[in-house]
């Protein structure tokens, strides 16, 4: 393993440590399973842990994905809940809004929900607009226990919108949105979910993270999803990608609250914000190549995020 120099930047200023891995093949892909990072190298899933301070990888037989539901998205996942959503995904596939954010021209025209009650309840939309996205994000948003539903929903003629499904007289149904992005072919990504402020749970999403790269800090309030902050360039998703997971929210600063670590616009430099007492940055550290793969957290103390980059290299990066 090398260590890289660091350039810290923000106004609370920390050391920080990119190390790259040894890893058997090149790297693919990083995912998380029920808690537990992986990382893809030359096509075989292995498991990363932190074992004395070193960063280990353990081959791992992961077993065949379970057939899906039928009508599911080409390319859409299957979201298991630990809550009052047993399971849910996209379905009715369609290609009415030919953008190919993931690098195919389907999106999907409804959401499917299977409750632990044993009920299925289907939100369709119409033929305005589409869930420009892959997995719908279950997140319970209100701290009532139920579930909320998370997704991207792109009109045909306005752009993205970012859209919460909620159960409503005995159905699910779109009950918030914010303001489309304008135009189509506009679209955004989520970030995170957590209480980021310290007082509830909010959404962090890069606006237009190809060709704009805001990161914005929304809450869900009184049936209205309401902007907080903004701070520009940020990039958590590469064109053509189905990569939707190049974030990773912790507390990297010690101070109790939920931080959020994703690339720069370029993807040259891994960024930390803070959100509290207000929106900024903690840290920006330079990466050895841009990133291109989802972002993973190893448990720590303190937690370490992993990586994949363009040169098919594996790096953590920590404070020291």
């Amino acid at each position: 393993m090398a260590l890289l120099p660091l350039v810290t930047g923000g106004a609370q200023a920390a050391e920080w440590r990119v190390t790259r891995i040894v890893a058997p093949a090149r790297v693919l892909a990083l995912d998380t399973v029920a808690g537990a990072p992986r990382v893809n190298a030359g096509g075989l899933w292995y498991a990363l842990a932190l074992d004395k301070g070193a960063v280990t990888l353990r081959f791992i037989d992961a077993p065949p994905p379970p057939k899906p539901p039928d009508g599911v998205l080409p390319g859409g996942r299957v979201v298991a809940g630990t809550r009052d959503i047993a399971r849910a995904w996209l379905a009715a596939p369609t290609d009415r809004y030919p953008h190919a954010v993931f690098g195919h021209r389907l999106a999907a025209g409804s959401l499917v929900i299977e409750t632990r009650a044993g009920k299925r309840f289907t939100v369709r939309l119409k033929d305005d607009a589409v869930f420009e996205d892959l997995a719908p994000r279950l997140v319970d948003l209100d701290g009532d226990g139920r579930d909320e539903i998370v997704l991207v929903k792109s009109y045909l003629r306005r752009g993205a919108a970012l859209a919460v499904i909620a159960q409503r007289r005995g159905n699910y149904e779109v009950v918030a949105e914010t303001p489309p992005l304008g135009q189509p072919g506009r679209w955004l990504a989520p970030a995170g979910f957590a209480p980021f402020t310290g007082d509830g749970m909010k959404i962090a999403l890069v606006r237009q993270p190809h060709t704009l790269g805001a990161l914005e800090l929304w809450e869900w309030r009184d049936g209205r999803l309401q902007k907080l902050a903004a701070l520009a360039g940020f990039a958590n998703h590469v064109a053509g990608s189905d990569a939707l997971a190049m974030s990773a929210a912790a507390d990297f600063d010690g101070d109790g609250a939920a931080d959020l670590a994703l690339p720069s616009f370029d993807r040259t430099q891994l960024r930390i914000v803070s959100f509290k007492p207000e929106m900024h940055e903690i840290a920006a550290v330079p990466l050895p190549a841009p990133a291109a793969t989802d972002l993973a957290l190893i448990p720590g103390p303190p937690p370490l995020i992993a990586l994949g980059l363009t040169d098919g290299s594996l790096v953590t990066i920590g404070r020291n």
